[in-house]
């Protein structure tokens, strides 16, 4: 090892990526990592951590946390950040700098991912937005900075824009997770891909909080096969259906058919082979991938 120390300090990168290909070390592992992210191959880092995980995570937990989540961060792999915190989570108890670490992280993926508006509209114009606008970027910024207000001042106004025809169906899903994560308990009318429904947003769970959706997500990405272009993808197509169909139970279908489904819809979008023909994951594939390709792209 301190052979490999004295390499890198001299900026042999390339040396000790040779000389550590092999290497069950988890100390050599990590310094071969940081290689990589020197040279700027992210994806390849990242690879490699996937590859060696178990070995690196019994000794130097921490250390391979903070190397982890910044790649993912810097590369705005969201759903990959939820699911690697999900997998440190379940590991036994380290240090409370590590517990006090993962809980720093989990908000820091929420920021990250869903950046708060600081932008401040005059009452009347959040009200005429949400009952009238129809330019998307428009109707964006004011949903998006809603939370900076008392739910009740625009609640009315919000009933509206989740039954109007006129806008983008996923904006009036965003409406609906407002309601939901404000835990507003009143029965509220909502246009859904299926027509008009009632929904009563405090008895529904967030649409990215369930058992079944972090389970699915897990199932994603092992059989992606640490391929992270068919993680991404396979993974932000799942989110975009989550969205599409909320609040529906798309967990009628096993959560193992869900993911394979999911998997060879990404493969489809990356040219890849398929990993399987079973007849009943095309089926399923061909109904979701219809689904989110029918629903109207957000242009900003």
């Amino acid at each position: 090892m301190d052979n490999l120390e004295s390499l890198f300090n001299k900026k042999e990168y390339n040396l000790i990526l040779d000389l550590t290909k092999d290497s069950t070390d988890p100390k050599e592992l990590l310094m071969r990592i940081s290689c990589l992210v020197i040279q700027g191959k992210i994806d390849t880092a990242l690879d490699e951590i996937e590859s060696n995980q178990s070995l690196i995570e019994k000794t130097y937990q921490l250390r391979l946390m903070k190397t982890h989540f910044e790649l993912l961060m810097s590369k705005k792999l969201f759903d990959e950040a939820r699911l690697a915190l999900k997998h440190y989570e379940n590991l036994p108890y380290v240090s409370q700098e590590v517990e006090e670490f993962m809980r720093d992280m989990k908000d820091r993926i929420e920021e990250e991912a869903h950046p708060k508006s600081h932008q401040t509209f005059e009452l009347d114009e959040i009200f005429d937005v949400l009952e009238k606008e129809t330019d998307s970027a428009k109707i964006s910024q004011v949903l998006f900075s809603l939370k900076n207000y008392n739910l009740n001042i625009y609640i009315d106004s919000l009933k509206i824009f989740m039954k109007r025809e006129d806008v983008n169906p996923n904006f009036r899903t965003y409406a609906l997770i407002v309601l939901v994560d404000a835990k507003f308990d009143e029965e509220v009318g909502f246009l859904s891909r299926n027509g008009l429904i009632a929904v009563n947003p405090a008895r529904i769970t967030p649409p990215f909080m369930t058992p079944a959706f972090n389970e699915t997500c897990r199932l994603i990405a092992e059989k992606c096969n640490h391929d992270v272009s068919m993680i991404e993808t396979a993974l932000h197509l799942f989110n975009c259906y989550v969205i599409d169909t909320y609040p529906e139970n798309i967990y009628v279908d096993s959560v193992k058919l869900l993911s394979s489904a999911f998997v060879r819809i990404a493969e489809s979008y990356l040219n890849k082979l398929h990993s399987s023909n079973d007849e009943e994951i095309i089926e399923l594939a061909s109904k979701i991938q219809k689904i989110i390709e029918s629903t109207p792209e957000i242009r900003l």
